[in-house]
């Protein structure tokens, strides 16, 4: 059992690599951004403070709109523009003059296409940092190290992997294999591709050859769009849940953890707490920076030491038994809670929470798909008030 006296120290938060360039990039815009508008200073808002459910709701499903028909247009209008070289000038030039012009619109258009969808994508997300009050330009740092706020929302607009990080000797990747990561990262990279050849090749397979052919190449117009759309309306998903989540880890360790709380919490207890945040990032199988940004302040709250490590599922389910009946339904409700807060509920989660929850099963897993769902879904005064941590079931 970790001493609960000593403060966790900062070196024990080591990020493999420093921000990449494109994360570098679009922290650069964001903060370009928030001292354009002159949010630099401003201080954090609680939630209580924010508009009502709906007009959270409201207001992001408009900028998530907004942002999907102009990537929806550029993906479109990139597309065409290389499409139209090949049926216009084909068949009319020679061969080498061809593809050179041919090859240097594709290049252009592509180059085109990815600025405007780098700058759609921080515009967006800044835009929904500003309906939760996280759009400061130098404050509201939730990570230790280069892990502010803009950093989690640059890699959400540019795609950008999470790092790995190094805390408590949590692996959240420990039961991934390396080749199913690898066939991940490159499925992800070819995505278009792959999409556009696919529909291609089945509608030219299933409608003969000759001109009826080169007409299909115009398939690839609404393709292109439609992921461009898709893939920023994944980004102001993503984007969202991170500022929700963000807001509703303050809310846990700043309102609800209060110092009468945590003194009826005994030592194993507050263990229990953090493993049960640390086991949840494992079987989420991520580096998501909600349940980080909650791991982190609830060390700090409790003092946790970085001697041990805390994402055994086994020894969590070993602290739940030695702790007190109500002190057990204190570390259920934080299990419950931070299952939702990388917006899913993976494979592994569903099959080892309900090891956990055990008889109050039925009670806990709704809770969890209900504040999964009201995260994503922008509903963050509801999901406050699922946020309970008290002593009684469920």
């Amino acid at each position: 059992m970790s001493n609960p006296s000593i403060k966790i120290k900062k070196s024990s938060y080591k990020r493999d690599e420093p921000p990449s360039f494109l994360e570098a990039l679009g922290v650069k815009y964001y903060r370009y951004l928030a001292n354009k508008s002159g949010s630099e200073d401003i201080e954090n808002i609680s939630i209580d403070d924010l508009p009502p459910d709906i007009t959270l709701k409201t207001l992001a499903q408009n900028i998530t709109t907004f942002a999907t028909v102009i990537a929806f247009a550029i993906g479109a209008l990139t597309t065409f523009v290389t499409i139209w070289i090949e049926w216009t000038y084909q068949s009319s030039m020679a061969t080498i003059p061809y593809y050179f012009l041919y090859g240097t619109v594709l290049i252009t258009m592509l180059i085109v296409e990815m600025a405007v969808l780098f700058w759609l994508g921080i515009k967006t997300v800044y835009s929904l940092a500003c309906l939760t009050g996280h759009n400061q330009a130098s404050k509201g740092s939730c990570l230790p190290g280069d892990d502010a706020v803009p950093n989690i929302l640059a890699r959400a607009a540019l795609e950008v992997p999470d790092p790995v990080i190094h805390y408590l000797g949590i692996d959240p990747l420990k039961h991934l294999s390396k080749s199913k990561l690898f066939l991940v990262a490159f499925l992800y990279k070819t995505k278009v591709i792959l999409s556009g050849m696919l529909v291609k090749f089945v509608l030219i397979r299933l409608f003969g050859k000759g001109e009826i052919r080169n007409a299909f190449s115009w398939i690839a117009i609404p393709i292109t769009g439609i992921w461009d759309a898709f893939t920023l309306f994944k980004v102001a998903r993503e984007a969202r849940l991170r500022l929700f989540g963000n807001k509703l880890a303050a809310h846990i360790v700043n309102d609800i953890l209060t110092d009468d709380l945590i003194e009826q919490l005994s030592p194993k207890a507050r263990e229990g707490s953090i493993r049960a945040v640390a086991t949840m990032m494992v079987l989420a199988q991520n580096y998501h920076p909600n349940m980080l940004v909650l791991l982190i302040r609830l060390c700090d709250m409790f003092k946790i030491d970085d001697d041990s490590e805390y994402d055994s599922w086994d020894d969590f389910l070993q602290v739940l038994e030695e702790v007190s009946e109500k002190e057990r339904f204190f570390i259920l409700d934080l299990l419950s809670i931070s299952a939702a807060f990388d917006g899913q509920l993976s494979q592994m989660e569903r099959h080892h929470l309900p090891e956990a929850f055990k008889e109050l099963t039925d009670v806990y897993m709704p809770r969890s798909e209900q504040l999964k769902n009201m995260l994503l879904d922008g509903q963050l005064h509801a999901a406050k008030e699922l946020c309970k941590l008290d002593f009684k079931p469920g």
